[in-house]
């Protein structure tokens, strides 16, 4: 294999170090910038390379030990061995070049604020769906990375929450105690996917399982676990993973769990997509209520289960394309005695321009990767006053800002930390009609 020696100049926007090679760009992993690195080339081609770290010969002085034990193996997090308070500058220097490449804003006057960093930056991943795997002799949960034949296991993962791992360390136990195995494909039989939600400190637990389901002797066993409130499991043996589309067979427990927000509660049902750092989604919901007007209409696209929405004594319009999310919103919103919201379970495209025809909206809140060209046209035919933008992919966010800027200035910009030791960022974008 070839060899070469590499000067790291900056991070990429995965988060790997990006040097150059006789004026190639080379990409190498658990590199850091200002570190000088002997690399292995695993792939070339005529645009770029991409190495393998053999050795340092010149550490950066923002290289921490990494809070990961897997940090060599596992592709989950690219940042795990740079110093957290470089992680924001990092951050908001991925947004601004996307920024600069997309658009033609002078960036540097651009009004972004600083980065909101996460309070918890360890262990906040309340969310973890996970393959089911024989290794070894045993069942574990794990995931084997791409383009290698490695295996990681998941029940000691620093990004997820502890009680999280407490609990999949237990199951892992019960699954191997009544000789539970792996899916196989040619049989249909056998353990596909566990997911685990820690909601407010309620486990609640789902197994993806083959034909044979879930035997009697593993619910009864998982559910002496003090902290789990609810199993569930669903058949699937088809390739695609949009498990959802199935029906969900409660095993035992609860068929809802609370979850407090806004000083009020809510319920989750099984398959209501629960944010996966519950703490950063409360204040990302936080900056978006402040900025709303008092008495404003508004229209709330990918609204979930409402929880902005029946938070605000706005009068509000909210939209979701899953049947699941409208369902627990309307059925949140008699909990909560709330009537001032019309929760619609459509196409968004389609109910946006149908909705921005209808009547008059003094905001839209848009949470999405990106505005497609209906709702762009819907929002400057309307001329609605606020565009509240929330996206968590920096290229499609400056490419829509850059098609909106002759109907709409950027009143702020405020990049969140969502995801800590991973390079996603997530950004709200307030816009004002001009």
């Amino acid at each position: 294999m070839r060899k070469e020696r590499v000067e790291i100049k900056k991070l990429g926007i995965n988060g790997e170090g990006i040097g150059y090679i006789n004026k190639k760009i080379c990409f190498i992993n658990n590199a850091l910038p200002n570190e000088i690195v002997d690399v292995e080339i695993v792939e070339e081609n005529r645009k770029f390379l991409k190495g393998k770290v053999v050795s340092y010969i010149q550490k950066s002085k923002d290289r921490v030990e990494s809070i990961c034990k897997e940090d060599k193996n596992c592709q989950g997090c690219s940042l795990t061995a740079l110093d957290y308070q470089q992680h924001a500058p990092f951050k908001k220097g991925i947004l601004k070049d996307a920024l600069k490449k997309y658009t033609e804003f002078d960036v540097d006057h651009l009004p972004i604020q600083h980065v909101r960093a996460c309070q918890v930056s360890k262990g906040y991943r309340k969310v973890v769906s996970l393959p089911i795997t024989y290794f070894k002799g045993k069942v574990n949960v794990g995931i084997y990375q791409r383009e290698s034949k490695y295996l990681t296991l998941m029940n000691n993962c620093p990004m997820q929450d502890p009680l999280i791992n407490q609990c999949l360390v237990k199951i892992e136990d019960i699954l191997n105690e009544c000789k539970a195995r792996d899916y196989n494909d040619k049989v249909k039989k056998g353990l596909r996917f566990l997911r685990l939600r820690n909601i407010d400190g309620q486990i609640q637990v789902l197994f993806v399982t083959g034909q044979d389901g879930l035997k009697p002797e593993i619910v009864e066993k998982i559910s002496q676990i003090e902290e789990v409130k609810s199993i569930w499991f669903t058949i699937n043996t088809t390739r695609h993973q949009e498990f959802e589309l199935q029906g969900y067979k409660k095993v035992y427990g609860q068929s809802t769990l609370p979850f407090h927000c806004f000083d009020q509660q809510y319920l989750y049902s099984v398959k209501s997509e629960f944010p996966i750092n519950p703490e950063m989604e409360k204040t990302k919901l936080e900056i978006i209520r402040s900025m709303i007007p008092a008495q404003a209409t508004v229209l709330s696209l990918n609204c979930g289960i409402g929880l902005l929405e029946l938070a605000i004594d706005n009068e509000v319009v909210a939209i979701d394309e899953k049947n699941y999310h409208i369902k627990d919103a309307k059925d949140n919103a008699k909990f909560l005695h709330k009537s001032d919201v019309e929760f619609l379970c459509k196409n968004i495209d389609e109910a946006t321009i149908a909705q921005c025809k209808k009547r008059k909206f003094d905001v839209v809140i848009a949470r999405c990767e990106e505005l497609s060209l209906a709702i762009q046209q819907s929002l400057i035919l309307s001329k609605v006053k606020d565009v509240i933008f929330v996206s968590d992919h920096p290229s499609a966010l400056a490419k829509n800002l850059e098609d909106l800027k002759k109907y709409y200035d950027i009143e702020t910009m405020i990049p969140l930390d969502t995801y800590p030791y991973s390079a996603k960022i997530e950004t709200i974008v307030k816009l004002k009609r001009k």
